[in-house]
């Protein structure tokens, strides 16, 4: 079983995070741009011959960024499932419960009477 240092595995976990919300920020700007573009175009009375090409190679930039998202999903599910094969198995890291996230180990209670 692998033995990682849990507090470089927290800094895993903050630069998925943060490279997450980049990449999505990336395709927020990209749907602004790609609206802001056509705009542009009507504004400019330009034809549709002309503007076609643009809005392809925005439409394949933004189809390679969704690529690349879904490969960094795929990597962050593998991480989760080398973390559980590992020392920090039993260790809460920053994952929120969801699809690629199984829930946390929870040691079993005991119950005790109380009077």
């Amino acid at each position: 079983m692998p033995d990682y240092n849990p507090m470089l595995a927290r800094r895993v976990v903050t630069d998925i995070g943060r490279t997450h919300n980049a990449i999505d920020g990336a395709l927020k700007k990209l749907s602004m741009l790609t609206t802001d573009v056509l705009e542009a175009f009507g504004d400019a009375q330009l034809n549709d011959a002309m503007t076609q090409p643009v809005l392809e190679d925005i439409a394949n930039g933004f189809s390679t960024i969704v690529a690349g998202r879904g490969a960094f999903v795929s990597a962050h599910q593998k991480l989760i499932e080398m973390k559980m094969e590992s020392n920090l198995r039993k260790v809460e890291i920053g994952c929120s419960i969801g699809p690629i996230c199984p829930l946390p180990f929870v040691e079993e209670a005991q119950l005790r009477e109380v009077a």
